[in-house]
């Protein structure tokens, strides 16, 4: 058996039998691309019953939610600055004994804790302490003095172990005297004097007072000798009697005696204005610093922050009228991670901040919220988010979106309840509390249940 190859290369001879082939493959061929053309054709040629189809409008699409069961709260969120409850600004203006103010040591640091007792700064080589007491001071305290300022004085001694009693309360007698005299022992400086360093200033006024009762002790000695050696002896003419002249002197003597108990009484130890600064609450913590060792005292010199801390906020127009003293409050600062609780102390009058020029950016309302425990010193100078709760349902409630309710002309509130059958039925409700997006529901006259669904749009 042979096997034959159609010579079909440029040398082969065109013979009828070939030709024939060749025709029947172009007829076949022709045939293919009129059926792939017809399937082409066919798939985007569009007949008029379905471009009628096309156009008309699609068919309604009703939204639906479900009703859930949940404790709902609607609160009112915004930002806040921790800080103490009170700032102090403390700048020494004298120091006993010097010419100048300078700053000559420097105990502290931004951002540590002061307690009672405590040295802060010296100035001039004069300390400034700071003792317990919520009235700042406003004068210097002296021996002899009275007053309320006088009686804090003696109350921060006495916390601090240096005043047991003695003196009549508000009254700087002798017992303050040695307590203050303590107190600046224990703190390593002089105590500080009515008559300056050492009390040079009043010694004089003492050594007089000294001499004036001597000189009236000898006459009164003097008298009384006369008296006893001739108690019958006569004055000259014109001279009171011996007895007269007694009673006069030991009139003077007295005054004398008086004079000196008072000049002693009200010089000595005292509590110079620009050694001191009271804080009502301890620890304080040092916000601000300016001193700097060496330098001219500048004001303020320091600022301390005392008492607990509480939260300052603004609030907008449309947040103030939501929020009352009282309310709860989530506190949050996110930078650190903390979270506390709290009470809405207070809520101010419409403000405007005012700067040179007038007032100075958008009316607020300001709002104080007090920590229900006390903040850590870590919390101090935190901007925190505020989450305050104006109204909170007692338990769970059914709740539905904003969207699913409807007030009617009647003044009824109502929602759609979507039936698995398609239909819709309306059930009158009554709302509740509302807060973000939802609303509280209470049914009338029909049941409704978590898992129901209403409508919210169509």
């Amino acid at each position: 058996m042979s096997n034959l190859a159609e010579d079909t290369g440029p040398g082969a001879i065109n013979t009828p039998a070939r030709a024939k082939r060749r025709i029947a493959l172009l007829i076949a061929g022709g045939a293919g691309l009129l059926t792939v053309g017809g399937l082409l054709a066919s798939m985007f040629v569009i007949s008029p019953e379905q471009q009628r189809a096309e156009a008309r409008p699609p068919g309604r699409t009703v939204l639906t939610s479900a009703i859930e069961q949940r404790v709902l709260a609607s609160t009112v969120v915004t930002r806040g600055l921790v800080g103490a409850a009170r700032r102090v600004q403390v700048t020494p203006v004298s120091a006993q004994g010097a010419s100048i103010t300078v700053v000559t040591a420097i105990h502290t640091r931004v951002g540590s804790s002061i307690q009672a007792g405590d040295v802060i700064v010296t100035v001039s080589g004069r300390p400034l302490l700071a003792l317990p007491g919520p009235v700042p001071a406003y004068r210097d305290l002296r021996p002899a003095d009275e007053g309320a300022d006088v009686a804090q004085l003696q109350a921060a001694l006495r916390t601090l172990g240096f005043y047991s009693g003695g003196d009549a309360v508000g009254r700087f007698g002798p017992a303050t005297k040695s307590a203050v005299k303590s107190m600046y022992s224990k703190a390593g400086y002089a105590v500080p004097d009515t008559g300056g360093p050492g009390g040079r200033g009043d010694k004089a006024a003492l050594r007089a007072a000294d001499d004036a009762v001597l000189a009236a002790q000898r006459l009164v000695a003097s008298l009384e000798g006369l008296i006893a050696a001739d108690p019958t002896a006569t004055p000259s003419p014109g001279e009171a009697s011996l007895a007269e002249q007694l009673a006069t002197a030991r009139t003077a003597l007295n005054r004398a005696a008086k004079d000196r108990a008072d000049l002693i009484a009200s010089t000595g130890p005292m509590v110079p204005l620009a050694e001191v600064v009271f804080l009502p609450a301890f620890p304080a913590i040092v916000e601000q610093l300016s001193a700097k060792l060496g330098e001219a005292v500048v004001a303020p010199l320091i600022t301390l922050a005392t008492g607990a801390f509480s939260v300052a906020a603004r609030l907008q127009a449309d947040q103030a009228p939501l929020i009352k003293g009282g309310m709860k409050v989530s506190i949050v600062s996110e930078a650190k991670g903390l979270t506390a609780e709290g009470v809405v102390e207070s809520v101010g009058e419409l403000t405007v901040d005012k700067g040179e020029g007038g007032p100075s950016g958008a009316p607020y309302f300001p709002m104080t919220v007090v920590p229900k425990a006390d903040l850590p010193q870590d919390w101090n100078g935190l901007d925190v988010r505020l989450t305050v709760t104006a109204a909170q349902t007692s338990s769970e409630v059914l709740v539905v979106p904003v969207a699913a309710i409807s007030a009617s002309a009647d003044g009824r509130t109502t929602v759609s309840v979507a039936n698995p059958d398609g239909s819709q039925t309306t059930v009158e409700v009554r709302p509740g509390v509302s807060a973000n997006g939802y609303v509280e529901i209470i049914p009338v006259g029909v049941s409704l249940q978590e898992g129901d669904r209403v409508v919210i749009g169509q």
